[in-house]
């Protein structure tokens, strides 16, 4: 199910939403720049054409004043006429008119244009170019300033400048952008909704899939398929593919069923026929092999020696009684590991009391090897289970802390609650286990270095019958180490409740 929560967080219909508004925000913000771009370009290409006509216009005025005149077509003319030029072409400009000497010096005018406004125009016309600026001061205002070179007989005699009001052109230009994204915005909301309602239509079926596909994994694991969800899908009365994917579907399920049933069916038949893993038979012949290998070839010495050798007799009997009492060991394991315990009943047991007594039993045994058992238990820890069964794993857990681990060191017993659990640990400071042997410790016959454990002997069946033993109780084991520290089993089973306490 957390899948199905990842996919619900950023499903397809939240994508492809994401993804349609990216391309409309992205494509209004192009559209937006592009229609801009173009207004700038039709004003710019407009207000050129018509500088265009005022500069011929303002030409033709320059040398009809000096024909009037009688003057001379130089600047000393032209600086003498500048009243004139003034008076004249007032009328072309709507706001200002500066009439310059060559240098860009003023003579007369209108209005001070060189104390305000951008200069670059002017810096064009000194260099003998028709140039101008345009310039908006405030929001709704643009001014242009125009500054052209007055040239008669291919030789400058002065400058004009203009400031002309275009607030009207950059207003209409305004409107019109105004008009035209207002127009592609409905464009692209009306295209939007179409594509929603149709992705809403395509998505819709695939969501249905989703949903009844994830109902699905529920009863798979639950190994209860409902047919009833193979029905919604194939009800599907859609003539296109999404139709068509959800009646295939519909009839993929259906055989995946049968076949998980068929699968279950084989399952349960094979593990009746093998209760027991191959592996575990191997190994058991061999470790009844081993001392049957032994007391056989002795007893053939002891034949032909026929008591000639006391030695070979005594060492002999020794043998064959040590093989034969470990074989008979390994036997009782093995009935250990049959279901005997199903047919005993479960009651409450005092772990605490049962751990207490199993570690004084064998504090014995441990100070034998220098090593101390020492038990931390803070209050009774009642279970339900079986007592005998109980004891015989905490014998076996402490027996190995005490075979396996480190002289002048302490074997801890612990016991305290987790929730609704009861956790017993035992631990002891040795060689420890690497991973290898810890995913391996509690297969049937598995041992870890037998050079290293103070007996002979061990069948490795104890850590099997112990894990057997915990399965019966509804409990778990689990071993954790560190190589070359520490090792901890721990058992888990669940507390009684306090009435069952008191």
């Amino acid at each position: 199910m957390f899948h199905k929560k990842e996919l619900y967080h950023f499903g397809l219909w939240r994508q492809m939403a994401a993804v349609l508004l990216a391309v409309f925000v992205a494509g209004g913000c192009l559209l937006y720049g592009g229609i801009q771009m173009q207004l700038y370009r039709n004003q710019e290409e407009q207000i050129a054409q018509n500088l265009q006509n005022i500069q011929e216009t303002t030409e033709i005025y320059v040398r009809q004043l000096l024909m009037l005149n009688h003057a001379n077509n130089d600047t000393k003319s032209y600086e003498a006429i500048a009243g004139d030029i003034v008076r004249e072409l007032h009328v072309l400009s709507t706001s200002g008119l500066s009439v310059l000497d060559p240098e860009g010096t003023y003579l007369d005018g209108t209005m001070q244009l060189l104390e305000q406004g951008p200069t670059e125009d002017l810096t064009q016309a000194i260099n003998g170019k028709a140039a101008f600026t345009m310039t908006y001061p405030s929001a709704d205002t643009m001014l242009v300033y125009f500054s052209m070179p007055v040239r008669i007989e291919e030789k400058t005699i002065g400058i004009i400048r203009y400031q002309m009001d275009t607030s009207a052109l950059y207003l209409q230009g305004k409107h019109t952008q105004y008009l035209v994204c207002q127009m592609a915005a409905s464009v692209f909301v009306v295209i939007f909704l179409l594509l929603a309602f149709l992705m809403s239509r395509v998505l819709s079926p695939v969501q249905k899939l989703t949903r009844i596909s994830g109902q699905v994994v529920q009863d798979l694991t639950t190994q209860q398929v409902n047919m009833k969800t193979f029905a919604q899908l194939a009800d599907s009365r859609r003539q296109d593919e999404i139709g068509e994917l959800s009646r295939n579907f519909s009839v993929m399920l259906e055989r995946i069923s049968t076949q998980f049933q068929n699968m279950q069916e084989d399952k349960e038949r094979i593990v009746r026929l093998l209760g027991s893993r191959q592996e575990f038979y191997n190994n058991m012949t061999h470790e009844l092999k081993t001392p049957l290998t032994t007391i056989q070839g002795y007893a053939q010495l002891m034949e032909a020696d026929q008591g000639a050798d006391p030695g070979l007799t005594r060492q002999g009997l020794h043998q064959i009684l040590q093989e034969s009492t470990r074989m008979h060991q390994m036997v009782l394991q093995l009935l250990e590991m049959s279901d005997q315990s199903n047919y005993m009943e479960p009651h409450p047991v005092n772990l605490s009391q049962v751990s207490e007594n199993v570690a004084q039993a064998l504090r014995i045994k441990a100070k034998r090897y220098e090593m101390q058992i020492e038990t931390d238990f803070t209050e009774d820890l009642w279970v339900q289970g079986i007592g005998e069964r109980l004891r015989q794993v905490l014998v076996n857990l402490v027996d190995n802390a005490i075979k396996y681990g480190d002289s002048h060191t302490t074997i801890s017993v612990r016991g305290y609650k987790e929730g609704g659990d009861i956790l017993l640990s035992v631990c002891n400071f040795g060689k420890g286990l690497c991973t290898e042997e810890q995913e391996r410790i509690f297969e049937p016959f598995y041992r870890v270095d037998k050079n290293y454990s103070r007996e002979r002997g061990s069948s490795g069946l104890g850590l099997s019958i112990c894990k057997k033993i915990m399965e019966e109780q509804k409990g778990s084991i689990a071993v954790q180490s560190v190589p070359g520290q520490q090792t901890t089993f721990t058992i888990r089973l669940r507390a009684l409740e306090e009435k069952y306490e008191k």
